[in-house]
């Protein structure tokens, strides 16, 4: 393959970037590396299908440690041969390429509208196990031999809600941003997030990742504080800048790290995985995935909490309903008690007055010896007694409402309403009305002519002496109408 070289160190000038793409292109193939046919080995690290092509990433690590990438692609017109060959060697999908090692053959392609190359194999043939296969699995080895591999799949329930994360990024990786996007939880249950930047690619990425969790872990021990999580995020990007996680020394810091704070890593695609996966607290595929893990869990905690603010209120509700219905049964009872006892007492009093009456006058005795003085007698008598009545009615409310106010004082921060003490009361009135009723007829039917005057009539007399009929009365008489207040003198015409 010959050489291009410029006799001139003077610069060649062009006009549009069509020219100068134009002039790389046409010197390109005055030479023989466009026609070419190249063979190379390298391991393949993810395979990618795409309008009937199949987009093939391979990786190989120099002797100094750097890593080289290549995409090789495998025309869409080519692929069921190739695949056909490559079945007799155990291939039965175009996934069962990766991870192994591979030869390709084929030519370079330049493609002058984005100044790229790209190699097109048209021949693929094993090689035995991929380098980085074997790598990561010896690293596997020494972890498994140290104990420190994580054999438990955990759940961020076992946590207790997340409320302060250590995130080891790059600040400008879109991982990061994914991260952060992701969190989709209330304001005020947002955890606080502290970054600690880190290289994500290159040789230095594993030492780098390695100090960040050395500066975390003095940062707490310092400020006797604790991250509830630390998590390791990196975005997609290339496999070979993933294969810098595949690294004994940082799988042992992060395995020990999980003794003190759990580690999650979220670190490039779905299929992709690295050494720290495998020391892991929790490993999940991408940065979003961890996020939304996150999230997950802290709204886990916020329903069984509002789960239990529901039933704590309910029950406390039932208990409030229990406390009213005994509070309002044990304030009946007292105005019960209450009124059947003042009724009483007013029942036996009005017998024990109308015995009194019975047994000390006598009807005829009291019609022959009835006289104005007698009705003035009588008539303070009945208007005393119900005074009394009254009275005793206004004792019985006023001591109903004195009880009815102690209970409500010992009660007032257990009651919500009184509404059915109302109707309770208007029930024993009644009831005591009527029967006070019940009491006055009694005495008005033993009371003879004297009856009017408690239903609010009159007593009509003449000379002294009681009118029972209108044929005991003249014209011209005069006669005296009594009230049980007073009395009138009347002339009949």
């Amino acid at each position: 393959m010959e050489n291009i070289g410029f006799q001139s160190s003077e610069p060649l000038n062009f006009e549009t970037l069509r020219d100068f793409v134009e002039y790389v292109h046409s010197k390109l193939k005055e030479t023989n590396i466009l026609s070419q046919r190249y063979r190379f080995v390298a391991d393949v690290v993810k395979v990618k299908p795409y309008n009937g092509a199949l987009y093939i990433t391979v990786s190989q690590e120099g002797t100094d440690g750097k890593k080289f990438e290549l995409t090789v692609i495998v025309w869409k017109h080519l692929l069921k041969g190739i695949m056909s060959y490559l079945y007799s060697f155990g291939v039965r999908d175009i996934y069962d390429l990766e991870h192994k090692k591979w030869e390709f053959q084929g030519r370079l392609s330049f493609y002058p509208d984005r100044f790229q190359f790209s190699f097109w194999a048209d021949s693929i043939a094993p090689q035995g196990e991929s380098d980085i296969l074997k790598r990561r699995q010896r690293i596997r080895e020494e972890l498994r031999k140290q104990g420190l591999l994580m054999e438990v799949t955990h759940e961020l329930s076992e946590l207790e809600p997340i409320r302060l994360i250590a995130v080891i990024t790059s600040k400008t990786a879109q991982g990061y941003f994914d991260f952060l996007s992701n969190l989709l939880v209330p304001d005020v249950y947002r955890p606080v997030i502290h970054l600690y930047e880190s290289s994500m690619q290159g040789v230095s990425t594993a030492q780098e990742v390695i100090a960040a969790l050395n500066r975390i872990e003095l940062f707490c021990r310092t400020n006797n504080v604790r991250y509830d999580v630390i998590a390791i995020i990196r975005g997609g990007g290339g496999p070979s800048d993933l294969m810098f996680f595949d690294d004994l020394e940082l799988a042992v810091r992060i395995a020990y790290m999980n003794r003190y704070i759990p580690v999650l890593t979220g670190i490039g695609h779905e299929k992709d995985e690295t050494v720290a996966d495998y020391v892991a607290w929790r490993r999940f595929p991408t940065p979003t995935a961890v996020a939304k893990e996150i999230s997950n869990q802290l709204k886990g905690y916020i329903d069984d909490m509002e789960q239990s603010y529901r039933e704590l209120s309910q029950k406390v509700s039932a208990v409030v309903g229990v406390t009213e219905a005994k509070i309002q049964s044990g304030i009946f009872n007292v105005l019960s008690d209450a009124f059947k006892n003042n009724v009483s007492i007013s029942i036996r009093d009005i017998k024990e007055y109308a015995r009194y009456l019975i047994s000390k006058v006598s009807l005829s005795e009291l019609e022959s010896r009835i006289s104005f003085d007698f009705v003035n007698n009588v008539s303070r008598k009945l208007d005393s007694k119900f005074s009394e009545l009254e009275q005793l009615i206004a004792n019985s409310l006023h001591a109903m409402s004195k009880d009815l106010s102690v209970n409500i004082e010992r009660k007032t921060s257990e009651l919500k309403s009184f509404e059915n003490i109302s109707a309770v009361m208007d029930k024993n009135y009644l009831s005591f009305y009527n029967k006070t009723e019940q009491m006055k007829m009694e005495l008005e039917s033993i009371g003879g002519p004297l009856k009017a005057l408690a239903v609010g009539g009159a007593l009509i007399t003449k000379s002294g002496e009681i009118v029972n009929s209108v044929k005991q009365i003249r014209s011209e008489d005069v006669i005296k109408i009594n009230f049980v207040d007073g009395q009138v003198t009347s002339k009949v015409i």
